[in-house]
């Protein structure tokens, strides 16, 4: 059986196992500058999109310390969230992610699971990569910032008895 090889407007040579496009060098792995720009561009592009739409995924945000200075960051923090009512594999939008941009440091959080403290952490100053459902961003922070304040005396008698 031949592999038919393609080769897509930058000249790049397209495997058609990965549909989605060569984001890194072949057989390079991207440092976390390099998988942000990737990132972005894909998200401008709308590969990330399509990628995205594959796994089920109808929000990805970026956030934390790539989104800050990805030059000294150590990762690249993601979040995500599924299409309603499609159940979600954690696993496969980690291999998925890690394969497409050649990094392995990445920290995925599924939304739908974050606690309080995370949901505000991803969504205050969050970069939206993929938005598939219109305002779900808009909904997620509402959201956060209110489970935040609901649960702030539960943080509240934590800090005492932790200064106890």
């Amino acid at each position: 059986m031949a592999i038919v090889v393609a080769v897509d407007v930058t000249g790049q040579t397209q495997d058609p196992r990965k549909p989605y496009g060569n984001s890194r060098i072949q057989g390079e792995r991207m440092d976390v500058g390099q998988a942000v720009v990737a990132l972005r561009r894909d998200a401008a592009s709308g590969a990330l999109s399509a990628l995205c739409a594959e796994l089920g995924i109808d929000l990805l945000v970026l956030f934390g310390s790539a989104l800050d200075d990805p030059v000294t960051a150590g990762d690249i923090d993601l979040a995500y969230s599924f299409e309603s009512g499609r159940p979600g594999d954690d696993l496969a939008v980690v291999v998925a992610l890690g394969d497409r941009y050649g990094f392995d440091k990445l920290d995925c959080m599924p939304l739908e699971r974050a606690d309080s403290v995370a949901l505000l952490a991803a969504l205050y100053r969050g970069e939206v990569l993929v938005e598939r459902t219109p305002a779900k961003f808009a909904e997620y922070q509402v959201k956060a910032y209110g489970l935040y304040r609901d649960n702030q005396h539960l943080r509240d008698v934590d800090l005492e008895v932790l200064a106890r």
